[in-house]
């Protein structure tokens, strides 16, 4: 998933993004199968209703999962749930009932899986050790979903070839039943969401209407997603008819056209990924919703299902690419206040829209016939392109400059594994501010508002008053108090004059999280290898790999209860210790200075740095610990500052 130093080790991690991608299968390969069912006992109008499942899980998204998705355990229990729900259906296709029986077990399951990548995404804060541990979850959330349909369309195919789609929809459902043992014990400390905010998101968005159809700059690409949608509604019902009445190519060809949308799909990430940074969008974006929709239309006019599939590659990879570049235009040229009414106006229409879209193809199959329904499916994005083609190419002269600084947040190690449209609206939000040499964006001890990246100067890093690093261009810095809602832990004095871009909390937090108002609580590092924690921090930084082996084999582990003072004031330092659960204050004067939570070490400084103890170290929750011995830390750590750096001769201004 991915490679080198940016490959995720973290096991609970991986089983939630394995879990997903076994869901993934496992559904689309029942709705693979479900379609052929359906097609056989009821023709094209049996395959429309299917869509109606979207429209309850549309119903379910907005009302439910806000509800529903902070429950302990939920990714397991919503898998069983769905489980249970897919086997009834199957049992019930098995037993030759009337389809809208089973129809209504598959809106059930609809309904149930709504709730399930909220949860998801609610979870994996709190089981992300680091920050970039989360940054990498969330990148690999969307190949898994990608992986997870192309293999289950593909797997359920070849098995309806081989055993009917009633037996498929059987296997389809164990299949599910894998979901949910992958996530099973897997549980988080509970994430505070605004749950409020969460409610009236619809009833916002539908209260937006007016304001953001009125803007020349929004309502095209608005209309555009939203057809974009009906599209793949449309596309998802013909599909079986395609297949099976035009092609005449057998069960498995329906898989297979279902695979090679999901294959197109996934080869648009690393095309997307090209586009990040790129100062004009509106070619790209234009181009991918005119592709997609020439390429359904010209299903109509094959023959060979090697052709067709050819295409619908072409449609899911012109999809994806379509979806990506029109929200990044969108982040461009709105707002944040406007962008955001703009995406609940959009995802209200297109929640409904793909729902209708599948509805709508078996009338356009009985009135036009199936290569007229093709055709019309296909002509509205390209003719919607042609008409707004000027106000969509106004939107990169009115974004100007936006692509340099969308390319300076992707150099930010932090945000590197963040899609295109993350990346978008983090630039969105991003505000230049000039700071003085000798000045001080962030003090530690305050409370943390912003995100920082450093355009252009450079700035040395000071806990305690020592000199820890420096940072220059393309780096950032201040997201441990935003991810972890602490104080400030260091401060920072600029060397130069400095530009840098700052983001507000908030925007910080949804482009990482989708959830504005999360308050992550990083869980502990308890079943993490010692090497894993020990080389994400920064005395180690640069350390070779038997430099931590042989620092993992002197640590000590050890429980220190509520109230356990591990060192104070005017103590020669004799170790370094690693936070792996609860939490640690650092006291000066009496004034809690620094709060310390898993992942993160104290009693460094002053051990590298030849000095008695500046402060006092108290343990604020039960907490366990790694005591990392004097000797062999002073002997293996690399990259570390070895002389004290003067105090901030300045009074530091607040933030």
């Amino acid at each position: 998933m991915m490679t080198g130093r940016n490959t995720l080790r973290n096991v609970s991690l991986l089983r939630v993004l394995a879990g997903f991608a076994v869901l993934n299968l496992s559904e689309w390969g029942f709705i693979t199968a479900l379609s052929v069912h359906a097609f056989r006992v009821g023709g094209p109008l049996d395959v429309g209703l299917i869509g109606i499942r979207l429209l309850a899980g549309a119903i379910s998204s907005a009302v439910l999962a806000p509800a529903l998705a902070g429950r302990r355990g939920a990714l397991s229990l919503v898998a069983l749930a769905r489980a249970c729900l897919l086997a009834a259906a199957a049992l019930l296709a098995l037993d030759g009932s009337v389809f809208v029986i089973i129809l209504a077990f598959v809106v059930l399951d609809a309904i149930a899986a709504a709730i399930y990548r909220p949860a998801q995404s609610r979870l994996m804060p709190s089981l992300s050790g680091t920050p970039t541990e989360l940054t990498q979850a969330v990148a690999g959330t969307s190949l898994a979903k990608t992986l997870g349909q192309a293999g289950g369309a593909l797997l359920a195919g070849g098995a309806i070839q081989f055993i009917s789609p009633d037996a498929t929809m059987v296997s389809e459902a164990a299949v599910m039943l894998v979901a949910a043992l992958c996530t099973a014990g897997v549980n988080g400390r509970s994430v505070v969401t605004n749950s409020g905010e969460r409610r009236g998101r619809l009833r916002a968005g539908l209260s937006a209407f007016p304001e953001v159809l009125d803007n020349v700059y929004a309502w095209p690409l608005v209309v555009a997603s939203v057809l974009r949608t009906l599209v793949r509604g449309l596309w998802g019902a013909l599909l079986v008819v395609v297949a099976l009445r035009l092609l005449h190519s057998g069960s498995s060809s329906v898989g297979l056209l279902q695979a090679a949308a999901g294959i197109g799909a996934l080869v648009a990430l690393p095309v997307t990924a090209t586009q990040i940074g790129r100062a004009q969008l509106a070619a790209p974006c234009a181009s991918a919703f005119v592709l997609a929709g020439v390429a359904v239309g010209l299903i109509g006019a094959a023959t060979g299902l090697a052709l067709v599939a050819g295409l619908v590659f072409v449609w899911g990879a012109a999809m994806a690419v379509a979806d990506a570049t029109s929200l990044s235009l969108l982040h461009r040229v709105l707002s944040s206040q406007l962008f955001s009414k703009t995406v609940a106006v959009m995802e209200s229409l297109k929640l409904m829209s793909e729902g209708a879209g599948a509805l709508l193809a078996p009338a356009l199959v009985a009135i036009f016939g199936l290569r007229a329904a093709l055709l019309i499916a296909g002509i509205p994005l390209p003719l919607l392109m042609a008409v707004t083609w000027l106000r969509v190419r106004g939107s990169d002269a009115l974004a100007a400059g936006r692509g340099s600084i969308v390319s300076l947040l992707h150099q930010v190690e932090l945000f590197r594994g963040l899609d295109m449209v993350s990346l978008e609206q983090l630039a969105a939000a991003a505000v230049e501010t000039e700071v003085p040499s000798g000045e001080f964006p962030i003090v530690q001890g305050d409370i943390g508002e912003r995100f920082y990246v450093v355009r252009s100067g450079r700035a040395d890093v000071l806990i305690d008053g020592f000199k820890v690093r420096e940072i220059g261009s393309g780096e950032g810095f201040g997201d441990r108090a935003l991810l972890r809602n602490t104080p400030r832990t260091a401060t920072v004095q600029a060397l130069s004059d400095m530009r840098l871009l700052a983001v507000g909390r908030e925007a910080f937090l949804d482009a990482l999280t989708g959830d504005a108002g999360m308050q992550i609580d990083f869980g502990d590092l308890l079943a993490t290898p010692i090497t894993t924690v020990l080389r994400s921090l920064p005395i180690f930084a640069g350390s070779a790999a038997d430099a931590l082996d042989r620092v993992a084999a002197a640590a000590a582990r050890s429980s220190l209860p509520e109230g356990t003072v591990v060192f104070d004031v005017g103590d020669e330092p004799d170790a370094v210790y690693v936070i792996l659960s609860g939490r640690v204050d650092i006291l000066s004067d009496g004034r809690v200075r620094s709060v310390l939570v898993p992942g993160e070490c104290f009693g460094e400084l002053s051990l590298l740095h030849g000095t008695p103890r500046t402060g006092r170290a108290v343990i604020a929750q039960d907490a366990i610990v790694l005591v990392l011995p004097a000797a062999v830390v002073l002997a293996e750590a690399q990259g570390s500052a070895r002389a004290p750096s003067p105090a901030p001769s300045r009074t530091p201004s607040r933030e």
